[in-house]
């Protein structure tokens, strides 16, 4: 294909929904092109977990902090992959007879310049959202109300940043009416990258505040940063009373030039007047007059950020010429938007995703490559209509059909008229329903089982009810697990160690208490070189789930030994008995140079090899043929504690001994490791080859000099609310009185759950409807209430016992405990919930 700059023509409308070619990358990215010119690209593709199909897709190696896409060229290629865009080509490209690598100088400036290449030749119009709160939202509603009319294609999630704005850009093509896109910025200078990549027609911002302002001088100049996302553009809406945002617009010449609509709730000079009006709870009434044309909506929400952002929504909507009547519709069914991608434990060995983020065929796309990454797993489809798409049907299912078969898909189910007319495009066994309520008659749960299954329905098929049938009946109490924030910790930690420092992480404990198998998978990923576990089953379970990293066991028992061979897992050597039981099984089974770790007691006093028997250990070790020393190892009994940093100290000291008399023995080197989170934050300098984060990946505790992310969140939702009149107790013991007439909320979760018995009585509290509540009465086994007076709290609100509102650490030391043992105690029979944002 051919592109070029001016005015868009007839044929180049056409040509945004063409395949490049790999000299046409070349060509638009000023690459130099190594290999075959002619192999067609319709996908690009960063993350190699998500391949669905490599058919048509180039991989852009993005190279990071933490992370480099080259070192995951090989098996890509082995997948099918045959174009590459790298900053550096292969030691030997002739292992790869049929790629093509194209050569930049920076990979994901020639990511921005291919989406602005198809960008160009869009003729539509491109709609950009930015601000510091609710741009994600707005993109969202504007999505829904303009699909009600026309075709869109929107950024999926939170796709904002330098490297998912351009891959959402690249979507564009000429089915579709309008392009919506988020900007998100970081730094200074990263919003005029964005700008040549999206180049919107009318620019959208939501508000200034205090969100990511850490790389600028103020919310001034935060503001202007982002309104260079409008630098181009012909009309822009914003707030008029946000007087930083107004200022910054009247200020600028350029952007005050443009077609401004600015909207009030009191300012009457604002292009659009926005009054509001009580309806019912929960429930808002606006008059919004524009251009001399007032219209009354409704909308099913009454917090000032949700009024704000329906009204900027509606507002692009009046702009764009729709109809008062098909925005006054959209306002009504506008839902909210659910930030995450959910996974849950279902019937009958099966896992569920639930994605009613927005339902269209970009988005779907996304919901796909999530469900194939499910490693060695069974994969089912559940999809429903594509809502007023705009798109003519017949060629809309057929593209559905082809997206799912190349994704490789076991099972597809679909659900809604036009899926029903359409089922001649599909695979001869899926399974078609008119409805939701068709399926759940006809649904036989016999046929799901140890499968992973996709949820991806439009909002009004009201899915949820299949997610109930097919979600497994845990108690309603749940622990949430971020794996972003476990991602991010990881490569947190990654940024504070030296280069060619490796990290084994500590996945014991069930994870602690997040779910082993899931994060060790995660893990793996992120490239940890190694895992750590205390017990030999928990090591056996890790490779069921197929984890296929080295995993260390860390309190082997002496009769473990076979069952550790056969599922290739590392024993900690601790004592001679472990030594000679674990050679002794190795050589029966013809082993040699079978991996161990020996752990040397330095001070902690618990398993390991003292100083004084560590010279017969090492002549132990020289005879042995069976076993081969991978590491050598010691555990610091208090690092976090500064008053004790002579004695870390000295621990080092000994470790450092006794791994050089060690060292002599064997002849070969092997790697050395002391430091846990703690010592990893404060003795950095003790890095030697490995080090064992493990509380510090999942985010519990306050730590300097790293910033790590609360990973799991503990709640709950409320069963009844009702009003305990004054004088009347509350609970076991009637331990709990008021002298006043109290709303008492209960909620499913007791000290069975981990919510210990001290928190009662005041003692503790939750986080409902925005605000700390108190427990009171004394924790039940199964139950506790809080006094949620005021709140205006009500049956089915959720509830937080720790998280991003309630440190664990704040709980752990109203409890005088750690937050190991907060995390650890709580069982299995709180269901874990797994979640990317």
């Amino acid at each position: 294909m051919s592109l070029c700059a001016g005015s868009v023509t007839t044929k180049q409308q056409e040509e945004v929904s063409m395949d490049y070619t790999s000299s046409d990358i070349a060509r638009i990215t000023g690459g130099r092109l190594a290999g075959s010119g002619d192999l067609a690209v319709a996908d690009l593709l960063i993350d190699s977990r998500q391949v669905s199909y490599t058919e048509r897709t180039a991989f852009i190696a993005v190279r990071g902090a933490n992370h480099d896409g080259h070192n995951f060229i090989d098996e890509l290629y082995g997948r099918g992959v045959r174009v590459f865009l790298v900053e550096r080509l292969p030691e030997n490209t002739d292992y790869y007879p049929d790629a093509a690598f194209i050569v930049c100088e920076n990979t994901v400036d020639a990511l921005q310049l291919l989406a602005a290449s198809k960008r160009s030749v869009f003729g539509s119009t491109v709609i950009a959202v930015t601000g510091s709160a609710g741009k994600t939202i707005v993109k969202e509603w504007l999505g829904d109300l303009l699909g009600r009319i026309s075709p869109v294609i929107r950024s999926p999630r939170s796709y904002n940043s330098q490297i998912g704005v351009p891959l959402s850009v690249w979507k564009l093509n000429e089915k579709f009416s309008y392009g919506i896109f988020e900007a998100g910025i970081s730094f200074p200078g990263e919003m005029e990258k964005l700008q040549k990549v999206i180049r919107p027609d009318i620019g959208v911002i939501t508000n200034i505040g205090d969100a990511h302002s850490e790389n600028f001088e103020g919310n001034e100049a935060k503001a202007a940063e982002k309104l260079k996302l409008f630098s181009g553009s012909s009309t822009i809406v914003f707030c008029r009373d946000h007087s930083i945002v107004r200022r910054m617009i009247l200020s600028d010449s350029n952007l005050a030039s443009k077609n401004l609509v600015d909207w009030s709730l009191v300012d009457h000079e604002a292009r659009v007047l926005v009054r509001q009006k009580k309806k019912r709870v929960g429930y808002t009434g606006l008059e919004i007059t524009y251009d001399g044309r007032t219209g009354e909506y409704v909308i099913p929400f009454s917090d000032r950020a949700s009024v704000e952002n329906s009204i900027t929504a509606a507002c692009v909507c009046l702009v764009t010429g729709m109809e008062p009547a098909d925005i006054r519709t959209g306002m009504a069914g506008l839902m909210s938007v659910a930030m995450r991608m959910e996974m849950k434990s279902g019937i009958n060995n099966c896992h569920l995703i639930e994605d009613y983020y927005n339902s269209d065929p970009g988005s779907l796309k996304m919901a796909l490559d999530f469900l194939r990454s499910q490693n060695n797993t069974r994969t089912t489809l559940i999809l429903s209509d594509f809502v007023q798409s705009g798109r003519e049907e017949k060629e809309l299912y057929a593209e559905v059909a082809q997206l799912v078969g190349k994704t490789g898909i076991d099972k597809f189910i679909g659900i809604g008229d036009a899926l029903m007319r359409n089922s001649s495009s599909f695979d001869e066994e899926a399974r078609f329903y008119y409805s939701t309520a068709n399926f759940i008659e006809n649904f036989n749960p016999k046929e799901f089982r140890s499968e992973v299954i996709l949820l991806k329905g439009a909002r009004k098929f009201e899915f949820e009810k299949i997610a109930r049938l097919l979600e497994q009946q845990l108690h309603i109490t749940v622990l949430e697990i971020n794996l972003d924030a476990i991602s991010a910790n990881i490569n947190e930690f990654r940024r504070i160690l030296n280069p060619g420092t490796r990290i084994m992480a500590m996945v014991k404990a069930f994870g602690y208490g997040s779910g082993g198998s899931e994060i060790a998978s995660l893990l793996e990923f992120h490239r940890v070189s190694c895992l750590g576990v205390a017990y030999a089953d928990e090591g056996v379970e890790l490779r069921r789930s197929g984890v296929r990293l080295p995993v260390i066991v860390m309190n082997p028992e002496v009769s473990s030994a076979e069952i550790m061979i056969e599922n290739n897992l590392e024993p900690e050597i601790y004592n001679f008995s472990s030594l000679s039981r674990f050679a002794d099984t190795a050589a029966r089974n013809g082993l040699l140079d079978y991996p161990v770790h020996l752990k040397i007691d330095t001070g902690m006093h618990r398993l390991g090899f003292m100083p004084d028997e560590i010279r017969e250990l090492a002549a132990r070790i020289k005879g042995l043929t069976s076993l081969k020393v991978m590491s050598v190892f010691s555990h610091l009994a208090a690092s976090e504690d500064p008053a004790h940093d002579q004695f870390t100290l000295s621990q080092i000291e000994r470790f450092n001994s006794a791994a050089a008399i060690i060292r002599e023995a064997t002849g070969y080197p092997f790697l050395k490791h002391i430091l846990n989170t703690a010592g990893i934050i404060r003795f950095p300098q003790y890095q030697f080859d490995m080090v064992r984060p493990g509380i510090g990946i999942y985010g519990a505790g306050s730590w300097e000099g790293i910033n790590l992310r609360p990973v799991s969140r503990f709640k709950t939702r409320i069963l009844q609310v009702k009003m305990v009149p004054a004088g009347e107790p509350v609970g076991y013991g009637c331990s709990d009185t008021s002298g006043m007439d109290r709303m008492i909320a209960i909620l499913p979760v007791g000290y069975a759950d981990g919510l210990r018995r001290v928190l009662g009585n005041g003692r503790g509290s939750l986080f409902i409807k925005g605000r700390r509540v108190p427990i009171v009465g004394n924790i039940c086994m199964d139950m506790c209430m809080a006094d949620v007076t005021g709140t205006g709290a009500s049956e089915g609100d959720d509830a937080e016992l720790f998280g991003p509102n309630i440190p664990i650490s704040e709980i752990a030391a109203q409890c005088g405990t750690i937050p190991y043992e907060m995390l650890t105690s709580i069982p299995a029979r709180v269901k874990r919930v797994f979640y990317r944002e």
